[in-house]
Formats: structure tokens, C-alpha cells, sequence
């Protein structure tokens, strides 16, 4: 399994990691989109047809998800309103709820969008082709933005780990967002998957990340199917391994299925409300160990700073602030 000492990763070297191209910097001042992009498609759990708008939003403000179904219910894309989270990622405000929001959220934070409101006529965010390569594009088309409200960074200064029984997780401190994952299936075709990547800026995302898309084995779709979930999926949203290989016609990667997990993880951890700098190590992990460690991080007030790019080694250890001060200073 992967291990880190001192914010590094021994494994399977990065490809195209940060020994290559360096440190990538992060942005001194929040973004928003600098035009409006209009997403339609299946929820990949609801079945149902959705028509999501992303809007442009004022500094400070975050990602907020608004239920056009529900008189405009407001549920910003904190943790505080995550709920339990397996097979998709869930927030839920004041009877309100909206799902399988990770993927869109990867690629926001990744091209480091961090004021967005999402109208959405659903419970779910549509699919699309299963990655987020297509919510990659359409940020790009609607271009992007600075605020004037200084961009905060949450930065590990003491490692924060989490474990439940053969599955681990946690952050180490880093200079940048990097991950080192892997994945131990009893699978033939998954087995052991292991990668490292460093995931800030544009490029690397599109690259190594964006492309991959979400995996189930065949045996277990008619289980998720009784279960209520699964009911828009199809070899068109999502890469199906049977017993004898893989049904769809091509993987994107011979590594996909671990790089999906990463781009998960960075959808999972953007739910902190602030672009984390810190190296995180997984094992066997999914979308609940995500969220026990985002949970794990808020409460360990002392093992981070909250500060500008420029001046985040010299911050004061400080709690998230309330919902609606996301950064806003």
C-alpha cells in the first residue's frame, strides 16, 4: 500500500508529477465564470432527465446549488451539508438534496473556480459521460473570472489521518494539491492500481484526471438496480467490468479505474470550502473514507493555517468559518 513521510509518496513514481514541471501556483484571487453554461442529461442514479445552468456568482459567495424545482432551494457545497455518501456524493439542506455531485465539483475545483451558483431542475446532477471531461469543457467554453476578494488556502501543517479497517487515508503536509491513490480489488481485471499526481492548474487535471470515468463490476448492477440506484446507467456513463474483461469498447487509461478515485477524492475534498495544499495518501478508500477525512481535517483546528498563497506558511491555525464566509475577507 502507498505510504508518505514528510508530504512524499513511495510507489508507483508520478507521471508528469511536479518533478517534471514543478510547483504549480495556485491563483491569488477568487473565480467566477465569466458567462453562463446551460448541461442537460441523465442522473446516473435517478434516471431522470436534468437541466443544470451554471451562473456566475458574486466573491465569496462558493458553489451553491439552487432546486429551480423546489422555489429556488439553496444548498451551498459545504460540508456541513454532506450527508452519507457511498456510491455518489449527497449534500442536503433543510429538506432539499442534491446528488453525485462529485464529478462537477472536481472540475470546478481543479480549474479553480470557487464562486458558482448551479441551477438545477433535479436531485441529481446529470452524468454525462461518467468523468468530468464534459464539465471540464463547458467551464472553459464559459470562461473564467478573478474577484477582487483574495483567494484563502487551506494549508497541512500536521499530518491528519483516518483509518477503518483495511482502508486509510490522510493528509501530509505539501506545497501544492497532490494525491498518491490505490486501489486493491479481488478482481482480475482491477487487482492493485496505484498513482501519483499532482492535480493543480488546467492541464494536469485534463490530462491525467478529467478523462477517467466512474467503474462498476457487473455482478453488482442488478443489486444497486433492487437498491433504487444505478437506474440511468449504461455503458455510454460508465465503464462495466464482467468476469470476462471489460464490456465496454475501450478503456481511456489502463489505470482508469484508480485515477476515477482520485478525480472523486478531489470532488469529495473540495466540500472543505477552500483549495486544500496538502498531499493526500489513500487506501481502498472511497467516497465514505473521503468524507470522514474532510470531517477529520475541520476538527483538527491545529493541524492546518487559513491564508493567501503568498502568505499561507505564515498563518495563524484557525476553525472554517461559518457557512456564507467562505474566503470572503
Amino acid at each position: 500500500m502507498p505510504q508518505a513521510v514528510n508530504g512524499s509518496a513511495h510507489g508507483v513514481p508520478p507521471r508528469g508529477g511536479p518533478g517534471q514541471r514543478g510547483i504549480m501556483r495556485g491563483v491569488l484571487y477568487r473565480r467566477t465564470l465569466a458567462g453562463e453554461r446551460t448541461i442537460v442529461g441523465i442522473g446516473l442514479h435517478s434516471g431522470k432527465n436534468v437541466r443544470m445552468r451554471l451562473v456566475p456568482a458574486e466573491g465569496g459567495t462558493g458553489v451553491v446549488f439552487v432546486r429551480t424545482d423546489l422555489d429556488g432551494a439553496e444548498i451551498p457545497a459545504l460540508l456541513e451539508n454532506a450527508g452519507p455518501s457511498f456510491y455518489a456524493t449527497v449534500l442536503r439542506k433543510d429538506g432539499a438534496q442534491v446528488s453525485t455531485i462529485e464529478h462537477l465539483m472536481a472540475a470546478l475545483y481543479a480549474l479553480q473556480v470557487d464562486d458558482v451558483r448551479i441551477e438545477i431542475d433535479g436531485p441529481e446532477v446529470p452524468i454525462l459521460d461518467g468523468s468530468s471531461r464534459p464539465f471540464v469543457d463547458g467551464i472553459l467554453e464559459a470562461g473564467r473570472v478573478e474577484l477582487p476578494v483574495v483567494r484563502q488556502y487551506l494549508t497541512i501543517v500536521r499530518p491528519v489521518t483516518v483509518s477503518h479497517e483495511d482502508k486509510r487515508i490522510a493528509v501530509h503536509p505539501c506545497p501544492e494539491y497532490r494525491v498518491t491513490y490505490a486501489i486493491d480489488f479481488a478482481h482480475p481485471l482491477l487487482g492493485y492500481q496505484e498513482l501519483t499526481a499532482s492535480l493543480w492548474g488546467e492541464e494536469a487535471f485534463r490530462e491525467k484526471l478529467a478523462p477517467a470515468r466512474t467503474f462498476v463490476l457487473e455482478r453488482e448492477v442488478d443489486a444497486l438496480r433492487r437498491a433504487g440506484l444505478a437506474l440511468g446507467g449504461s455503458l455510454d456513463n460508465a465503464v462495466v467490468v464482467g468476469d470476462g474483461g471489460v464490456l465496454n469498447p475501450e478503456l481511456r487509461f489502463p489505470d482508469e479505474f484508480v485515477r476515477h478515485k482520485m478525480l472523486d477524492l478531489t470532488g469529495d475534498l473540495s466540500l472543505l470550502g477552500y483549495p486544500l495544499r496538502g498531499h493526500v495518501v489513500a487506501y481502498r478508500a472511497g467516497h465514505d473514507m473521503h468524507g470522514r477525512l474532510a470531517r477529520r481535517i475541520a476538527r483538527s483546528t491545529g493541524c492546518w493555517h487559513l491564508a493567501p498563497w503568498h502568505e499561507a506558511a505564515a498563518g495563524a491555525p484557525a476553525g472554517l468559518p461559518p457557512s456564507g464566509a467562505t474566503g470572503a475577507k
